[in-house]
C-alpha cells in the first residue's frame, strides 16, 4: 500500500513539473515569443539613424550662409543594459563626458525604457572619442555614431537672421511630437532655422547592423538613405550686410535694407551680435550670463525693439498736412525757434529759428516749430492714422520671430490705457515723433519703401521665391488715409523736399555723385531722458528717378542721427551702386570698417 501510495504520489508530482516546463515552453515560444525574440535581436541587431544633412541656405547670389559639418555623437542602446550594469555605466559615461550621472540617467529614462537609442552627448571632441573607444569593453550599450552639426561659415555673420539649432526640448517635442520629432532631435531654435525648420531638417536613414557579443559591427542587413532637407535661398545680399554690420560695429543699433519694387530685404543688421556654432555645444554659466547682460546680443534690434521715431516722423506729419489741406507749397511761416501753447515753451533744434520759409524748407532744415504748429492744428488722432498708413506702429508680418508690435497713441488708446483724454501738448510733441510713439526700425523702412514706391505698404520679404507666409502685403488699417489714393502732389512734394535734405540740408553725409538719393534724419530722446545720449536715426531711398533701394539705419544712445546712424546708410548705398571705396570691388563681400563721415547739423 505504501508503495502504491508512493508511486501515486510520484506521479501527481511529475505531472505537475511537466505542467510547469509545459506552461514555460508555451510562455518563451507563443505568449512571450515578441518580446523574447526582441531581446534576442537587441542583442544582436542594431538600428542606427544615419543623419540627414540639414539644408543648406545661401544669400540671393549663392553665398552659403549656413551648411552642416560632420561630427560624432554618444549614444546608449538600454537593450543591452541589465540592472547590475546600468549605474556602472552611467557613472563611467558621466566622467568621460563630463555630465552630471543624473543628466544622463535622466535621458535614458525619457527614452530608454522604450528600448530605443538615447543620444547621450553630440559633437565630442577628439580626445572623448578616443577615450570611449579604448574603453568600449566597459560601456556595453555605448556606440560613437556620425552626427551632422550645423555650421556657420562666417559665424556672427547675420545670426539673428539666420538664427541656431539646439536639441529638442521637452516642451518642444510635446508641442510638435505629432510632426515626427523625437527626443535628441535637432530643432531651430530662432530665426530662419526656426520658422522653415520643417523644409531644412529632412529625414534620418536607417541602418539595421549586426554585431558581435562586444557591440562590434559585424555587417549591414539593411538600409534606408537619409532624405536631405530643402535648400533654401534668402533675399539677403551678404555684400550688403557685411557692409551694414561692419558700420554697427561697436555700437548698439540696427540698419535695414529693403527693395521698395517688392520688398525684398537686402540686409538686416543688429549689433551687437553672436556666433551661432556656440549653440552647437554647451554654452557656459560665463557666456550665458554675457548673451543676457546690458548689451543683450541675443535681440534682434532691427525687429525685435521700438524706439521713439524722432525727427523722421516729420514725414508723417509733412503727408497728413498735404493730404488734409493743412498745408501746400505755397505755406509760410516765421520760423523763430520758439512755439507756445498757453505757458508752455517748445523749443527748435536751431536756437533763434530760420527766418520766414516754405514747408519744403520746413522739412528740409527739419524745422522743430512748422511741425509743432501743424501737428496743433491736425491733431494726435490725425497723425496716428497717416503714421500706420505708412506702416508705423503696427507688424510688419516679416516672417521672423518675435517682431515688435510698435505704437502709434491716439485718444482712444489713451482713453483705455490711463484713463485720460487727449491733451494738445501731446499733439505737439507726436508731430515730432516725441512722446508715446514707438516704431522698430524695420517698420521705418517700410514707411521709406512705402515712400519711395509711391504709397504700396509692402511685407518684408526673406526668401526667394517667396515663401506662402509672405506673399500676401498687409492691409491699410484705415482705407480712408490709404498712400496708394494720395494726391500725386503729395508724392511730388515728398520725394523734392526729401532729395534736398540729402542736397543741401541735414542728411548731406549720403550725398552720392551722379545719384539723387532721398532721406530724413532723425534724434529721439530716450525714456531716459537727458541722462543718454539721443537715438539717431536715418532714413532714405535712391534713386528718387526709380527706386531700387530704401534703408532706415539706427543707433541706440549715440547721438545725432545724421553723424551716427548717416555713415551707415552711405556706406550700404555706396556698397550698392558701386561708388567711392566701392567703385572697383562692387561684386566683392565688403568687410571694411566703414570710413570717417563729415558732420551734419539739425538731427
Amino acid at each position: 500500500m505504501s508503495g502504491r501510495f508512493r508511486f501515486v504520489g510520484f506521479s501527481i508530482l511529475a505531472g505537475l513539473v511537466g505542467a510547469v516546463l509545459i506552461g514555460r515552453l508555451v510562455q518563451l515560444q507563443i505568449v512571450g515569443r515578441e518580446e523574447y525574440l526582441e531581446r534576442a535581436n537587441g542583442n544582436r541587431l542594431r538600428i542606427i539613424l544615419t543623419p540627414a544633412p540639414r539644408g543648406v541656405i545661401r544669400d540671393r547670389n549663392g553665398q552659403i550662409l549656413a551648411t552642416s559639418r560632420l561630427s560624432y555623437a554618444v549614444t546608449l542602446y538600454p537593450l543591452k543594459l541589465t540592472k547590475a550594469t546600468t549605474e556602472d555605466v552611467i557613472a563611467r559615461l558621466g566622467k568621460l563626458l563630463a555630465m552630471d550621472p543624473a543628466e544622463i540617467r535622466d535621458k535614458w529614462r525619457k527614452n530608454g525604457a522604450l528600448a530605443r537609442p538615447v543620444r547621450i552627448k553630440q559633437d565630442i571632441d577628439a580626445a572623448t572619442i578616443a577615450v570611449i573607444a579604448e574603453h568600449q569593453r566597459q560601456l556595453p550599450g555605448v556606440s560613437l555614431e556620425p552626427i551632422t552639426i550645423r555650421y556657420y561659415p562666417r559665424g556672427p555673420f547675420l545670426s539673428h537672421v539666420l538664427g541656431y539649432t539646439g536639441e529638442i526640448t521637452d516642451a518642444e517635442l510635446e508641442e510638435f511630437s505629432d510632426q515626427g520629432y523625437r527626443a535628441g532631435d535637432i530643432i531651430g531654435k530662432t530665426g530662419i532655422e526656426k520658422v522653415f525648420d520643417q523644409d531644412l531638417r529632412g529625414e534620418p536613414g536607417r541602418e539595421q547592423i549586426e554585431v558581435d557579443a562586444r557591440g562590434k559591427p559585424m555587417r549591414i542587413l539593411a538600409s534606408v538613405p537619409p532624405v536631405p532637407g530643402k535648400d533654401l535661398t534668402l533675399t539677403i545680399d551678404a555684400n550688403l550686410q557685411a557692409v551694414a554690420e561692419a558700420g554697427l560695429a561697436g555700437h548698439r543699433g540696427s540698419c535695414v535694407v529693403l527693395d521698395p519694387n517688392n520688398g525684398d530685404v537686402l540686409a538686416l543688421a543688429s549689433a551687437p551680435s553672436y556666433d551661432p556654432n556656440w549653440f552647437a555645444g554647451r554654452i557656459s554659466p560665463a557666456l550665458w550670463k554675457q548673451l543676457n547682460g546690458p548689451d543683450r546680443p541675443l535681440l534682434d534690434r532691427a525687429i525685435g525693439s521700438v524706439y521713439p521715431p524722432g525727427s523722421i516722423f516729420k514725414i508723417v506729419t509733412h503727408a497728413a498736412a498735404m493730404e488734409g489741406g493743412f498745408a501746400n507749397w505755397n505755406s509760410h511761416w516765421h520760423s523763430t525757434g520758439v512755439f507756445y501753447l498757453g505757458s508752455r515753451v517748445f523749443h527748435d533744434w536751431k536756437p533763434g529759428g530760420f527766418g520766414y520759409v516754405d514747408f519744403k524748407q520746413a522739412l528740409v532744415w527739419s524745422i522743430d516749430t512748422v511741425y509743432y504748429e501743424l501737428g496743433l492744428r491736425m491733431g494726435g488722432d490725425r497723425l496716428a492714422r497717416y503714421a500706420r498708413a505708412l506702416g508705423l506702429g503696427r507688424p510688419t508680418g516679416i516672417v521672423l520671430p518675435h517682431e515688435a508690435h510698435g505704437l502709434v497713441p491716439d485718444s482712444q488708446w489713451k482713453e483705455d490705457r490711463f484713463h485720460q483724454r487727449w491733451y494738445p501738448g501731446e499733439s505737439v510733441n507726436m508731430s515730432i515723433g516725441q512722446g508715446y510713439t514707438q516704431v522698430s526700425p524695420v517698420q521705418a523702412a517700410v514707411m521709406m519703401s512705402t515712400v519711395a514706391n509711391g504709397g504700396t505698404v509692402l511685407r518684408p520679404k526673406l526668401t526667394k521665391p517667396p515663401s506662402d507666409d509672405e506673399k500676401d502685403n498687409p492691409q491699410p488699417p484705415d482705407e480712408g488715409v490709404n498712400p496708394r489714393n494720395w494726391k500725386p502732389d503729395t508724392w511730388r512734394m515728398l520725394h523734392t523736399a526729401l532729395a534736398e535734405v540729402i542736397s543741401r540740408g541735414t542728411g548731406t553725409v549720403a550725398k552720392l555723385p551722379g545719384i539723387t538719393v532721398a532721406g530724413k534724419t532723425g534724434s529721439a530722446q530716450s525714456r531716459n531722458g537727458a541722462a543718454q545720449k539721443t537715438h539717431g536715426w536715418f532714413v532714405c531711398y535712391a534713386p528718387v528717378e526709380h527706386p531700387r533701394i530704401a534703408i532706415a539705419a539706427m543707433m541706440e544712445n549715440a547721438g545725432h542721427g545724421g553723424s551716427t546712424a548717416g555713415p551707415v546708410a552711405a556706406a550700404v548705398l555706396k556698397r550698392y551702386f558701386g561708388v567711392g571705396e566701392f567703385a572697383a570691388t562692387r561684386s566683392a563681400t565688403a568687410s571694411a570698417p566703414i570710413k570717417g563721415a563729415g558732420t551734419n547739423i539739425g538731427d
